[in-house]
């Protein structure tokens, strides 16, 4: 990717200097701190844009009307989707697809791979496809929106089988392993190079254990899908708290986690708590009621709830923005630290080369905001140094 120099200066996102990033041929080549010529109270300090790392969005089922499991959906849907993530800070992310027949399944693996082996701003945005099922607890309260006669004990041959279809994409599963075979399917994940995710579990101390020994590093949307009512202790909330070889990703929507209990999981996994945004397709849309492909009539109420038509207890994902999210941790724990929940913290799960936020010799994915960062405004975005 031949282009030419670009000189950016603001206000770095974590130090509160001002820096000078050099981008060239799609990645940062220079950072300099040159706070010293902007003296403190100076006009020109307090109109400096903050810089920040691209979000890294591992959970999303959708955006703006597309809906990652529609059987109709259409690479070119996914193309037209990705510059309107850009708009809110979105420089990677991962298509997810819930439980569902094996018909759908194979039909969205393909389809989703046409997008990534493409030519456009998907093929530059897609880390992977994230598989949340089917090797999930058939149990009422575990399970979620997710359809009970679609979930699978797990399975070795068929994830091969739908990695295959996928052209290698898939990059994260959510399972349950409690389930018969699961150890035997982590460790072939490892194997395969997927990150192996705990959640729509009913498992027990010792199934969370063997997970983690075998290979699984993250907690999916930790607290939900989840029965409704727990034991005190031991339960797998408290467990996998507990297992400090696991990520938590989390979601900040106001409804999926009471403020006291995202303080609580932020507080006890620290630099391994991720923000994600389990996004539906109605984010952005109208309040109403929705027809969704895979979950059945979904309502979207005025305070942006998206719950299960006639069922307000059952939610079916967010219609809450990444972006937003931050913005709410951001309330809680501070600006850089919510920030680095949906930068920093997926990307060094998922091993990317950005995987420290800002620094020289990672991909010139980056945000610009406006200096008050009260409330976050989006000034530009640079998906491989180019302006979005």
């Amino acid at each position: 990717m031949d282009q030419h120099n670009i000189i950016l200066e603001g206000i770095h996102y974590a130090t509160r200097n001002v820096i000078r990033v050099g981008i060239r041929n799609g990645f940062v080549y220079s950072l300099t701190d040159i706070d010293e010529i902007y003296w403190p109270g100076e006009g020109n300090r307090d109109k400096l844009p903050v810089i920040a790392p691209g979000l890294v969005d591992l959970q999303l089922n959708g955006f703006m009307g597309i809906d990652f499991n529609d059987p109709e959906l259409s690479p070119d849907q996914i193309e037209s989707l990705s510059p309107d993530l850009l708009k809110h800070g979105v420089t990677r992310y991962y298509p997810t697809l819930i439980t569902g027949s094996g018909r759908r399944t194979t039909s969205l693996l393909r389809t989703i791979a046409s997008a990534i082996i493409g030519k456009g701003k998907a093929a530059q945005m897609i880390g992977g496809i994230h598989l949340e099922g089917p090797f999930i607890s058939r149990e009422d309260g575990p399970r979620g929106a997710h359809p009970k006669r679609y979930c699978l004990d797990p399975d070795i041959s068929l994830l091969h089988r739908w990695q295959e279809e996928a052209e290698g994409h898939i990059r994260i599963i959510t399972l349950a392993p409690e389930l018969p075979g699961s150890e035997a399917l982590i460790r072939e994940c490892i194997k395969m190079g997927i990150t192996v995710a705990i959640g729509h579990t009913a498992c027990g101390k010792g199934d969370i254990e063997m997970a983690a020994q075998a290979g699984a590093t993250l907690s999916t949307h930790l607290g939900n899908g989840t029965h409704r009512l727990l034991p005190r202790h031991p339960n797998y909330i408290w467990e996998q708290l507990a297992e400090d070889r696991l990520y938590a990703s989390m979601i900040a929507d106001g409804f999926h986690l009471p403020d006291s209990v995202l303080k609580v999981f932020i507080r006890s996994k620290k630099e391994k708590a991720i923000l994600v945004s389990d996004g539906m397709p109605y984010t952005g849309l109208e309040p109403g009621l929705y027809n969704s492909p895979s979950a059945g009539r979904i309502r979207l109420t005025d305070e942006g709830k998206l719950h299960r038509e006639g069922n307000p207890g059952l939610l079916t994902g967010s219609a809450t923005t990444l972006l937003e999210g931050v913005q709410k941790i951001s309330g809680m724990e501070g600006f850089t630290y919510a920030w680095e929940m949906g930068s920093a913290h997926p990307s060094e799960l998922m091993n990317h080369s950005s995987n420290h936020g800002l620094n020289v010799g990672t991909p010139a994915d980056l945000v610009l905001l406006e200096p008050d960062l009260e409330e976050l405004k989006i000034i530009r975005v640079y998906k491989n140094g180019v302006e979005s």
